[in-house]
């Protein structure tokens, strides 16, 4: 361990505070210090740290680089009349042949809901009981079906959910004490987005101990870079085309909303946002 080189290294971002109390440490905790700290890409850290608050304190905002998409790319619910029907068969089609995903946000714990556990496995007070993993298992089993009767084909949905290092495994012992909510075993895909050290104002990382950096997960903008080659690999050998994207707190979610899907296949979209109206 070359304790000397890698404060020198750390000292060219502003970061060679990681090893004050390197002192302090025992022969086991010195090396997993260093480890910890060699095994972090501490140059790729700060300049996203320096991204994000440059585009802070920037005047010219996201928004400001926008432009309206043509009107003939939005579509409405309530005013579609007909066309509504003719995308939700076009979206069951896929369905039927297992063409559709859904793919789901679950990192974060559930925190602010005062709990210690995934956020996915919170019972939100309704009569049946029925917590939120539930509730969207049960969103696929009936589009599954529905799909069924009205194309004939029994295609399956693919589940793909995004945990986290503190939401992993309680969720996955959670599915398999449930029987996966009456799903296929092999039709639920779990994998871990990444973590990133946690950052003060002052663009110092900070440390959770002596020997060890804070971190936290990377946020849902992280989905990107953990859709790695063993997950985009199982999308393609399943023939997965439409990836319906949503976060684990969305209670009122409609899994894979066969119209939506039909709507942007209709449009050749590459991305759609569904939104609701509440004037």
């Amino acid at each position: 361990m070359d304790f000397e080189s890698l404060r020198e290294s750390l000292a060219e971002h502003n970061q060679e505070h990681l090893l004050d109390f390197v002192n302090d440490l025992n022969e086991d905790e010195k090396l997993a210090l260093y480890n910890d700290i060699t095994n972090t890409n501490i140059k790729e850290v700060v300049k996203f740290f320096k991204t994000a608050t440059e585009s802070m304190d920037s005047q010219t905002k996201v928004d400001d680089k926008m432009e309206p998409i043509p009107s003939d790319m939005f579509g409405s619910v309530t005013r579609s009349g007909k066309k509504l029907k003719q995308w939700e068969i076009s979206g069951l089609e896929a369905v039927g042949k297992s063409k559709v995903c859904v793919l789901l946000l679950a990192g974060g714990q559930g925190t602010r809901l005062g709990v210690s556990y995934p956020k996915g496995m919170y019972n939100v007070g309704l009569p049946s009981g029925k917590p939120l993993y539930q509730l969207q298992a049960e969103r696929i089993l009936r589009l599954q079906q529905y799909a069924k009767e009205e194309t004939g084909q029994s295609g399956t949905i693919p589940w793909y959910i995004m945990t986290s290092e503190h939401t992993q495994e309680p969720t996955e012992e959670f599915f398999a004490s449930r029987n996966f909510f009456g799903l296929q075993k092999e039709d639920i895909v779990f994998f871990e987005q990444n973590m990133l050290p946690c950052m003060s104002f002052e663009g110092k990382i900070i440390m959770s101990s002596k020997s060890k950096i804070a971190r936290a997960p990377d946020g849902n903008g992280g989905l990107y870079r953990a859709l790695d080659e063993k997950i985009l690999s199982d999308m393609e050998r399943r023939g997965v085309q439409y990836i319906h994207v949503y976060c684990v707190d969305n209670i009122l979610v409609k899994m894979a909303d066969p119209a939506f899907i039909g709507f942007c296949i209709s449009k050749g979209a590459n991305c759609g946002a569904k939104v609701c109206n509440l004037d």
